[in-house]
């Protein structure tokens, strides 16, 4: 999150009410914009000022006003990039409008230090970092509240005894995290440590709604270990959890190494039961310079789970099992020790996270994706995204969004606003054009994610011969996927016999053959009508041709589970189910293979599968199609005959979807 680099002065439909402080219901600032199924344009907007130099760490929006923070010093009217006579001091903090760029003469903060923190309550600019003066002012350290024209609030005068790492704001309550231990607030000291929540107006710190002790270090025995501290944090919309990440292992004595989750619904805020031991020393094999090697999160709009960043090397990658430089998402009220998905980088560090609806955008120094099994190199299964990503917010696959940007330390500052997502980074570079570390990428010219809708019965069941040539067949099949009908012949200008595994999904049918690839053509179903045959990529090592270890050769089946965003599949003698995944949007297919819960059925004789309204719908070695019901990713109950004709032996088998 790196709060306030995405927060937002401009509604966005979201109220709060926070239990217990009488706060009244407000529109929701800090929170990255719902866009559904849409994707930002790759190109980024022109007219945008250029940071000239440092970094931007910062970024948030009052009404048509954008402010940013880093550790710059000077800033450039857009479109002026090498032309330095008309640049402008600017420490660390400046705005600018969002429609013209136009640099505002008069906002000028001059910070004494680093910003690395903003969030707005739609009116006033909150302002976190390393800085020990505002205006020359000492009184102002740490953390700040200012008016549009730049001005310290003179009634909000808070001073953390260290660094505040991360600010967000929610109703009347404003939330701030670092390395302190006590807070002085009008010369009253509270001791209050690492996280706290202060009154929006006066900054007096409510202990007794925040008082949570963080204790020890994720590393102790490191030459380095750090000191207990915060590193960032993000608060729901609707203000009842905070997820938590930083260099602490135990909250309140209970070991929460890394990350936490918070309620904050009532009067004191909780510890909730989430908890995991992926972040521990123990089950981390990262490198030993990072104090703390999480680096960013952000809630879903809905808050329902959240998505963490992390550096530390590669570590092993998924062969340790580790989540060093990896894209995490991870569900707000999980009972389970493991995230629902893990994207590897390779052994680059991913750094802002913007959850936005169907994709979470990443910006770091990455330079590929869905790549676990190889450090520093593409290895099988990587797609190249150099700086900045989009991904499946399901399964965690890079969508084809590639605009690219050079990489630089990384891009830390992810705001997404109704209109489009803020970039702030410490290069010059985004989609080959010029745009000094601040890059505005708009919802106009952007694509959409398409829906992929479920098959249901009754419909019509294709399936693929195994003899030779084998032809492509259909039959009708009822409510309950009984066939209804006899069999029959659809194609026999293709031989299918070497297929193993298909699935139909809004007109593109895929499927895998024996030379151990996956291909994809047309398919009209009501016509019959077929395309042209080609390969899909599956990003085959580029140094020694290594294929992900996906068993198409053998496979006796597969079909595609929209909600869940994944292959599943059957293998010839294996009596598991097995599942990886994939995004028809880029038609990437993930590295790695899991093992789906069968439950108890046993699939080696399995010769086609295909899946439609709760109910896996496979045929067999004896000709027999059976059914069995399907929920969640699992198989639940016990498999019902369909059909005893002999006539259901196809290793590809499909029903329509939609």
């Amino acid at each position: 999150m790196l709060a306030g680099r995405r927060a937002s002065g401009v509604a966005m439909g979201a109220a709060l009410a926070l239990v217990g402080l009488g706060a009244v219901a407000v529109p929701a600032t800090g929170v990255n914009a719902n866009y559904g199924h849409a994707i930002v344009s790759q190109m980024p907007k022109k007219g945008t000022p250029h940071v000239m130099d440092g970094a931007v760490q910062a970024i948030t929006q009052v009404g048509n006003t954008i402010i940013v923070g880093g550790t710059f010093t000077s800033v450039s009217p857009a479109d002026t990039f090498t032309d330095t006579s008309d640049d402008l001091v600017r420490n660390r903090l400046f705005a600018f409008d969002a429609t013209t760029g136009v640099i505002d003469p008069s906002f000028n903060p001059n910070m004494g230090g680093e910003v690395r923190s903003l969030d707005t309550d739609g009116t006033y600019v909150y302002a976190a970092g390393a800085f020990g003066s505002v205006g020359g002012k000492t009184a102002y350290k740490r953390i700040v509240k200012l008016d549009l024209t730049g001005a310290p609030v003179t009634g909000f005068k808070v001073k953390p005894s260290a660094v505040t790492n991360e600010v967000v704001v929610r109703g009347s309550r404003v939330y701030i995290g670092g390395g302190f231990k006590r807070i002085s607030s009008r010369s009253t000291p509270y001791d209050v440590g690492h996280l706290a929540i202060l009154d929006k107006d006066t900054g007096t710190p409510d202990t007794a709604a925040m008082n949570l002790t963080f204790a020890g270090v994720y590393n102790p025995g490191a030459t380095n270990p750090g000191t207990t501290n915060v590193k960032r944090f993000d608060v729901t919309a609707d203000g009842t959890r905070l997820a938590v990440i930083g260099n602490f292992a135990t909250i309140n004595g209970l070991a929460r190494n890394q990350v936490a989750v918070l309620d904050t619904s009532g009067p004191t805020t909780t510890l909730t039961s989430f908890a995991t031991n992926r972040f521990d020393r123990a089950h981390s094999v990262c490198s030993q310079s990072f104090d703390t090697f999480l680096r960013d999160l952000d809630f879903s709009p809905d808050g329902k789970f959240f998505v963490v960043s992390t550096t530390g090397s590669f570590g092993g990658g998924a062969n340790a099992n580790s989540l060093c430089d990896t894209t995490s998402r991870w569900e707000t009220d999980q009972t389970s020790n493991d995230p629902t998905w893990i994207d590897y980088t390779g052994g680059d560090t991913s750094y802002g996270v913007a959850v936005t609806g169907d994709v979470v955008y990443i910006g770091g120094h990455f330079r590929w994706q869905n790549n676990p099994f190889q450090g520093d190199q593409a290895g099988p299964g990587a797609v190249a995204r150099q700086g900045i990503a989009a991904l499946d917010v399901v399964n965690g696959l890079p969508v084809s969004w590639n605009p690219g940007r050079d990489r630089g330390v990384g891009a830390q500052a992810l705001l997404a606003t109704p209109e489009g997502l803020w970039v702030g980074s410490d290069t010059t570079i985004f989609n080959s054009q010029r745009r000094g570390r601040i890059a505005f990428l708009p919802l106009a010219g952007g694509t959409t994610v398409p829906t992929v809708p479920p098959a249901h019965l009754p419909n019509t069941l294709f399936g693929m011969q195994t003899s030779t040539p084998g032809k492509l067949v259909s039959r009708p099949v009822s409510s309950s996927g009984a066939p209804t009908g006899p069999v029959s012949v659809v194609d026999d200008t293709v031989d299918w016999s070497s297929v193993r595994g298909a699935f139909l999904l809004n007109g593109t049918l895929y499927y895998g053959r024996s030379d151990n690839s996956l291909y994809k053509r047309s398919f009209n179903a009501a016509t019959g009508v077929l395309g042209t045959q080609s390969a899909v990529n599956l990003y085959d090592d580029p140094d020694s041709g290594a294929r992900i270890p996906f068993a198409i050769s053998t496979m006796t089946g597969m079909f595609y589970e929209p909600t869940l965003h994944r292959i599943y599949y059957t293998v010839a003698g294996d009596a598991r189910l097995f599942y990886r995944y994939f995004t028809p949007e880029s038609e990437v297919v993930g590295a790695l293979t899991f093992t789906a819960d069968a439950g108890g059925v046993n699939f080696a004789s399995a010769q086609g599968l295909t899946l439609a309204d709760g109910k896996l719908i496979y045929g067999s070695s004896d000709g027999a199609l059976r059914s069995v019901s399907f929920s969640g990713g699992r198989v639940t109950g016990s498999p019902t005959t369909l059909s005893s004709d002999g006539t259901s032996k196809y290793r590809g088998m499909f029903l329509p979807n939609g």
